[in-house]
């Protein structure tokens, strides 16, 4: 069990469902075929060599990206991660045999390839371990903000304060408002490594909304909720929460007007689109509001959060104008399946 510990801590399973990792995983293959003829000191000559290793590399690799995108889900329960980097190699290895019993026959021509295909298949497992351990620092950091960008001590005591004056006149509101409150406490105590599902983001998303229309009233906070993806996407923890909350505080109590915040979820092709906007208040317009000074704290946390989650297949931007602060999110759709202890433990 050691040595298992050992492998999983020096080789990482690459993410094959992830483009940016398939992407290197086929430019360092291309390296590879290329710089093989100039250091292997064969007759052969250059084109013939690159001609044969691409006879076996092109259908291996492509099996090995077909596997690693449909099996992927097999591997990521924590109780497999030890064995996923073993498992995969060996199963990697019975492709490349089969791959290369069809093609080449003759069994010195074997033993070259299966030992550039391990050597290969290590070196890259080792490479993507040594990337992870390099951005072990930005994992602590996002963590961090992850921590101080949760839910603002203004928010708590507020929605105290609240529901203090609501027991007596209005014990429902009162009692819907610490049940919300402490689901959101509940969410926000949960580790933040662990990944969450569209659905439930939205659940949390409506019932922190539902605090702030029972602070300040549903006339003067009014939410369009227009939600058409699918419910069991894998997402982030905490994706959409403190997005509304920067969309509550900095667009709406700014200003001494009624505000509208539209929240937009999409499913195209293999895509998942988030679209929030609320009003926008420029910083020199003292005449109608008091803009809170910007916080930007939100959106960085998200922006490093995706990047690690998903490589460069996550996209966040914001823009700003005609009145308007709205912030499109593009993830992945990933399915995840539900589990009600890992949402509520």
């Amino acid at each position: 069990m050691r040595i298992i510990r050992q492998i999983a801590s020096w080789f990482t399973l690459p993410d094959l469902r992830n483009f940016g990792t398939v992407l290197r995983l086929c430019l360092t293959s291309m390296t590879a075929i290329l710089l093989f003829p100039l250091i292997s000191g064969s007759p052969e000559s250059y084109l013939n060599q690159i001609r044969e290793h691409s006879l076996w590399v092109g259908p291996t690799l492509l099996l090995i990206i077909i596997k690693g995108y449909f099996l992927s889900h097999f591997f990521s329960p924590p109780s497999y991660k030890e064995y996923a980097t073993l498992v995969a190699h060996l199963i990697n290895n019975v492709i490349f045999l089969l791959v290369d019993d069809i093609i080449f026959s003759p069994e010195f021509i074997f033993n070259q390839h299966f030992f550039l295909f391990n050597f290969f298949s290590l070196g890259f497992m080792y490479i993507e371990s040594a990337r992870r351990i390099s951005l072990t620092p930005a994992v602590s950091e996002a963590r961090l903000n992850a921590l101080t960008a949760r839910i603002r001590p203004h928010f708590l005591f507020n929605s105290l304060n609240a529901a203090i004056s609501l027991i007596r006149l209005r014990p429902y509101d009162a009692e819907t408002l610490l049940e919300n409150l402490a689901n959101l406490f509940r969410a926000q105590l949960r580790d933040s490594t662990q990944n969450s599902t569209l659905g439930q983001e939205i659940e949390w998303a409506q019932e922190y909304i539902a605090i702030e229309q029972i602070r300040m009233g549903h006339t003067r906070l009014q939410v369009m909720w227009q939600h058409k993806a699918p419910d069991d996407a894998e997402t982030p923890h905490l994706l959409l929460q403190p997005l509304l909350e920067n969309a509550v505080f900095h667009g709406v109590e700014s200003t001494h007007r009624p505000g509208y915040i539209s929240v937009f979820t999409t499913h195209k092709k293999h895509w998942i689109y988030i679209r929030i906007e609320n009003p926008y208040v420029p910083s020199d317009n003292k005449d109608t509001a008091k803009p809170h000074k910007g916080n930007s704290m939100a959106l960085k946390n998200l922006q490093e959060r995706l990047s690690l989650m998903y490589d460069n297949d996550a996209k966040i931007k914001s823009v700003e104008e005609n009145g308007t602060f709205r912030v499109d999110i593009r993830l992945p759709y990933r399915k995840k399946s539900s589990d009600l202890k890992t949402l509520f433990g």
